[in-house]
């Protein structure tokens, strides 16, 4: 027997994320007997042929009671009847896994698993902003999530496999292996890349303790290398995932996020020995625990002042048409603070570049308490010191390599020299140009002010 809906009911279906088609199998019989329900990530609704008993909407969701016997498209697997996987849960049928038509994150995942992503320490059904499936991208309107898109801001993501997932099905408060962390920064139009990396989902752990009041991103094996994990401010006990015993190499730096200026700083403790090398161990078993910074007796008032940043920021702007530019330091092509390396026509992505300290600044006079000159150094005009770096922006694939270099007012070079650039100061570098030759191609540098984190970390 064909089961018909209400046309009401018919059109709150249809204004919901997915396409469900149900169709019964009794053309033999005058009873309803199973139901085959197909979920495909569309944002269509294609109903027909379902039991209203069975499939009927419930606060804006539909709820479905659909047997072991559905087919979930794009899954890892098909559930028939003698298949106990718990995928075949009502609730996790209407996680999305499309990508968002709005969508400013963009989430990678590089693993083998599918990931349940949410915000907050553990995950919630509220808390829930859907999931990206193995070997997949799919992009998320962090926007629907946050009440301050417009100003700006920052959350931590958090992401399960979906098996985890499954078994804690009836109470996700209850999930302790939280697989995947990163800081995301977001506001109205502005794109985010968060990577999940195959080589930090596994069963092997160990066990990470943050001492300080600024939350930490680990960057596995190098200063420069890739964000893997993400301790918040005092995070005791946050285990972190990999799929091997290989022992890793974790390099921590505090990220402070100015809301007044939209911006991140990253800063390091430069007074002590910084990374720490793990050794992964079953996750069943006995987990070995690891402390940032690597002596546990050190207190946040020394922590506090070692930090200073490790790089220079710099922000660039592409104005060449209808081509990728890409920023290179060396031999290294930079990915920016948001996880992008391409910079679109009229876009401006921030870049971390490991520069140096100033040695040797300009000086200035400024009155003291008592209305007396005094002469101190001008922070913000460092004369020595720093690192030169060869700076290049790159565009068609790497046929058009333009060094970044300073100019002068008239416009010509000053020295044709790669820039000396220093930790902790902004910099601005614009493109410009067209044609087939680099010489029709001109990437400025131009040096900003030194960032003051004092006040930052006062309120801490």
């Amino acid at each position: 027997m064909n089961n018909k809906i209400s046309l009401l009911a018919a059109s709150l279906v249809l204004a919901m994320a997915f396409t469900f088609s149900c169709s019964s199998n009794d053309s033999n019989s005058g009873n309803n007997s199973s139901i085959y329900c197909v979920i495909e990530e569309t944002n269509e609704c294609n109903m027909s042929k379902f039991n209203a008993t069975q499939c009927s909407d419930i606060g804006g969701y539909l709820d479905t009671e659909c047997p072991d016997e559905y087919n979930k498209t794009g899954g890892s697997h098909t559930s028939s009847s003698s298949n106990n996987n718990t995928s075949s849960s009502s609730s996790e049928t209407f996680l999305n896994w499309g990508s968002d038509s709005n969508g400013t994150l963009e989430v990678v995942n590089t693993s083998n698993r599918d990931i349940v992503l949410f915000l907050g320490e553990r995950p919630t059904d509220s808390g829930i902003i859907g999931g990206v499936r193995a070997g997949s991208t799919r992009t998320v309107d962090i926007c629907k999530y946050v009440a301050d898109c417009g100003v700006g801001g920052w959350v931590i993501v958090r992401g399960i496999t979906r098996d985890v997932y499954n078994d804690n099905i009836h109470d996700l408060t209850s999930v302790t292996k939280i697989d995947f962390s990163a800081m995301v920064t977001y506001k109205s139009d502005q794109k985010y890349r968060i990577t999940i990396d195959y080589n930090t989902i596994g069963d092997y752990a160990v066990r990470l303790v943050n001492n300080g009041r600024l939350g930490m991103e680990l960057r596995k094996d190098s200063p420069e290398g890739e964000k893997v994990a993400y301790l918040p401010a005092l995070q005791q006990n946050q285990l972190f995932y990999t799929q091997t015993t290989n022992a890793m190499t974790l390099f921590p730096f505090y990220v402070l996020y100015n809301r007044t200026t939209q911006s991140v700083t990253t800063l390091k403790a430069t007074s002590m020995f910084e990374s720490v090398q793990v050794n992964p161990r079953l996750a069943s078993g006995d987990i070995l625990t690891y402390y940032f910074p690597n002596d546990p007796s050190d207190s946040w008032d020394k922590i506090i002042g070692t930090l200073k940043s490790p790089v220079a920021y710099v922000t660039v702007m592409s104005n060449v048409m209808n081509v990728s530019a890409y920023f290179t330091a060396g031999n290294n092509w930079l990915y920016s603070q948001s996880g992008y390396n391409d910079i679109g026509p009229g876009e401006q992505l921030v870049f971390e570049v490991e520069a140096a300290e100033p040695t040797e600044y300009e000086k200035k006079i400024e009155k003291d308490g008592n209305g007396n000159d005094v002469e101190k150094d001008d922070l913000d005009k460092p004369i020595a010191g720093g690192l030169q770096r060869n700076l290049q922006a790159v565009l068609y694939g790497g046929a058009i390599q333009v060094p970044v270099l300073f100019y002068n007012a008239d416009g010509t070079p000053v020295d044709n020299e790669p820039p000396v650039i220093y930790n902790g100061y902004d910099y601005t570098v614009s493109i410009y140009g067209s044609g087939q030759d680099a010489s029709g191609y001109k990437a400025t540098i131009v040096k900003g002010r030194k960032r003051n984190i004092s006040d930052m970390l006062e309120n801490l």
